[in-house]
């Protein structure tokens, strides 16, 4: 094997390097800030709207981003030689960067999910110690000129050294502007290389040009090709290739950071745990080049899609960066990580070739567009921008390996994947996906017998009865995860629908319309009967009014495993079950949903429970996922989606106490001390934006550990009790992820999160601690 690594040091055989000062990116003295809680949340519509307010974006930029119109065929034929179309690619924006002091929105196009989220939340960890520091070289490029039959090679490399003058100047004369702006050839560097074969010994001279804020390859093989004439005759070879180099290692970008062990702290490890994991798996990359491609591999999934977002060449980036990784003869990681002075320190450095200007910026309207979203003007902040990109995805990903492992998330999105191959609707691409995982089979002969199955059931369904009676309708509960009380000040709530609920039957009854007592599933003795039973037969008398089914020889059952009063959204959930249910009757369907279209009539059902509902629980139970909740005005309910599902327990504890109680409560609390209670409603308020991206990155630890901190603020604002304090302390001494009360206060239920693995045997365990045990899980919902 021939020894490559002398080509990798500095100083070739004795040629000194130029200087190339390395200094931080300048500053600028506004930015949009990066820190965006929720905006993965936000409808697209409102996401656009933040980026057209935020950088004063046209509408039709705007409607280019939407539509996918950033580049069109008209540009494309200009770029490309036999262009028939444009090819499209995901593009969103990563969040959090905290670069050189300021904020950036980091545009990325990749196909691949999870690059992003994971980016925006090592960047968020990383904001936590300071953010990242960038160091970043002059733009110095390397053209390459080979000289082949030479009689003396050594002698020949004198000669070209000694006329390094003349070089340069006739490099320079076809650069006059570029030499104007400061830059143009500054030195060269020769080399004898040993070919073998007949080849035999060549000299290889580098021309080393300052690009300024190009990325160069043109210039560099513009110059290249003029001073090949004068080295040929000074040399007396023959000159043949002539070409620019992407082993750019004149041209280097760095990137670091240093978090404080506090800040790495994770559910069942220290923050000194992870920072010493970490620094083991990198060691792993650096010493073993299997390991290292994939660990280099990742780095690049940040700064390709990037690179790609703003009309960078990421071939180039990515070539010169696996050179880099093997300039001693070894291929290693680009990254490094260290621990000192109680906190782990993390580093990159790899050749980046960049530009702000010629390339794609003069023929691609989208990057343009983009350049404006991200805030960068020169190519040295590129430079920088993007190496602290690489240093996040790498981040993210070392911890995760060190810690949780990757497999969970990737093995959902392959699920999908495999069930939208083989023809599966987007209805019932994650009830297929899900049965797969939980099999253990992720495959595609699995995926088309439970796709089958699940067509088999639906005809079966359409075919049982003529008058489509009996009908079964049901609707799931819902719990509070984050945001009790703080709601009612216009603080954001996060709820989500569980798989406990209540069920509505429909039959054929002569004596008919008439409603029939419900049966609850309680664990504290009957509801307050009569008051109960009016109100639920209200409720029935007003969805056969909406329906118009007055006089329609039909009963209506009900069935709840839902206690009324515990804020579990047992109204709402019969509120949406029995719109569900009369509406299919009335229709004659046969298809049992709950259509996002029943959102009104299930609110009109919710006022006669209580009075003027926000919306929060009937919006929650008809999506039937998780939802991010502001009362307005205006009205923000927002689908969260989780990238798997998140497993949890409901604990009854006692009888609860009632809602508008509670909340007059805080209210009087509030009058007494406005300082003390708005500081608790605020920081409730910011913990649940926290919980947001923590849910929609899959963080379920985080989301834990997020509870746990809710319920101390419910505690201090006066709403728990020493029951559900009591019950909070002995669910998390059996290892639950992270634990509050749920609702209002006062008494009622207590949730937790939980591993998948322990959930069915913490049911079993905590059965005889507490009156009622129900296990639920989270998905989302489209």
């Amino acid at each position: 094997m021939v020894d490559n690594s002398e080509l990798f040091r500095g100083g070739r055989n004795g040629i000194t390097r130029p200087a190339a000062p390395s200094r931080p990116v300048a500053q600028k003295q506004e930015s949009v800030s990066s820190r965006i809680p929720g905006f993965y949340r936000l409808p697209v519509e409102r996401r656009l709207a933040f980026l057209q307010r935020s950088f004063g974006l046209s509408d039709k930029q705007i409607g280019a981003l939407r539509e996918g119109r950033t580049l069109r065929i008209e540009h494309a034929v200009n770029m490309v030689e036999n262009a028939i179309g444009v090819h499209g690619m995901p593009l969103g924006v990563a969040l959090n960067f905290l670069v050189d002091r300021r904020d950036y929105l980091v545009p990325m196009a990749i196909e691949e999910a999870s690059i992003i989220a994971a980016a925006s939340k090592a960047a968020l960890t990383i904001r936590k110690g300071g953010g990242f520091t960038t160091e970043v070289d002059d733009p110095v490029m390397i053209g390459q000129v080979q000289v082949l039959e030479l009689a003396d090679a050594d002698a020949a490399r004198e000669k070209v050294l000694r006329e390094k003058h003349a070089i340069l100047r006739q490099a320079n004369l076809v650069s006059p502007k570029m030499v104007a702006r400061g830059g143009g050839a500054i030195d060269i560097e020769a080399r004898v290389v040993d070919g073998g074969g007949d080849t035999g010994r060549m000299l290889i001279v580098h021309l080393l040009i300052d690009v300024r804020e190009a990325m160069g390859a043109n210039h560099v093989n513009t110059s290249c090709e003029a001073v090949g004439p004068l080295i040929e005759r000074i040399s007396g070879g023959r000159v043949h290739l002539r070409i620019l180099s992407n082993f750019a290692d004149r041209r280097l970008a760095r990137a670091t950071f240093s978090l404080p062990f506090a800040q790495l702290a994770s559910d069942g490890f220290t923050g000194e745990d992870v920072a010493r994991r970490m620094v083991d798996a990198y060691r792993m990359a650096w010493a073993d080049a299997y390991r290292a491609t994939t660990h280099n591999k990742g780095i690049f999934n940040g700064i390709g899609a990037a690179a790609m977002a703003l009309g960078q060449d990421w071939r180039a980036i990515d070539a010169g960066g696996h050179a880099w990784a093997a300039r001693d003869g070894h291929y290693r990681s680009l990254t490094r990580y260290w621990i000192e002075d109680g906190a782990l320190h993390g580093s990159i450095e790899l050749p980046m070739q960049v530009g702000a200007v010629g390339g794609a910026l003069n023929s691609h309207p989208g990057v343009r567009l983009l350049r404006e979203v991200a805030g960068v003007s020169s190519a040295r902040e590129i430079a920088g921008l993007f190496a602290a990109v690489g240093l996040a995805q790498n981040f993210a990903a070392c911890n995760a390996l060190s810690t949780v492992g990757i497999q969970e998330g990737h093995m959902a999105l392959h699920a999908r994947s495999v069930a939208i191959s083989v023809g599966v609707p987007p209805d019932k691409v994650e009830q297929v996906a899900q049965e797969m995982i939980g099999r253990g089979q992720v495959k595609v002969a699995v995926a088309e017998e439970i796709f089958n199955r699940i067509l088999q059931h639906e005809r079966e369904m359409d075919t049982e009865s003529q008058d489509g009676l009996p009908i079964d309708a049901w609707a799931p509960g819902k719990v509070v995860l984050f945001g009790e009380h703080a709601t009612v000040y216009n603080y954001p709530g996060i709820t989500c629908a569980i798989n406990v609920g209540l069920r509505i039957r429909v039959t054929r009854d002569a004596d008919g319309p008439r409603f029939v007592s419900p049966r609850f599933n309680q664990p504290f003795g009957a509801p307050e009967s009569d008051r109960d039973i009016r109100m639920f037969t209200r409720a029935v008398d007003q969805a056969l009014d909406i329906y118009a089914l007055q006089r329609d020889p039909i009963a209506v059952e009900i069935d709840s495993d839902l206690v009324p009063g515990m804020g579990l959204g047992s109204s709402a959930a019969f509120s949406a079950a029995l719109c569900s249910a009369l509406r299919t009757y009335r229709d004659g369907s046969g298809e049992i949903s709950l259509a996002r279209d029943l959102f009104d009539d299930v609110q009109r059902l919710e006022s006669i429970f209580h009075g003027h509902p926000s919306g929060m629980d009937a919006a929650t139970v008809i999506s039937d996922g998780v939802l991010w909740f502001r009362k307005g005005p205006p009205r923000e309910i927002v689908p969260i989606h989780m990238p798997h599902p998140m497993y949890g327990l409901i604990c009854f504890v006692s009888p609860g106490a009632r809602t508008i109680d509670m909340v007059r409560n805080v209210t009087q609390s509030r009058d007494l001390n406005p300082k003390r209670v708005d500081s608790l409603l605020e920081q409730i308020g910011e913990l649940t934006s926290d919980a947001g991206i923590a849910l929609g990155t899959g963080d379920n630890r985080e989301v834990g550990r997020l509870m746990l901190r809710n319920h101390e603020l419910l505690a201090r604002l006066g709403v728990s009790t020493r029951e559900l304090d009591n019950a909070i302390e002995f669910l998390m001494e059996r290892g639950v992820l992270g634990a509050k009360l749920t609702g209002s206060g006062g008494g009622g239920a207590v949730i937790a999160i939980v591993r998948p693995e322990d959930q069915d045997t913490l049911v079993h365990e905590l059965a005889d601690r507490f009156a009622r045990v129900y296990p639920f899980t989270v998905r989302s919902r489209e």
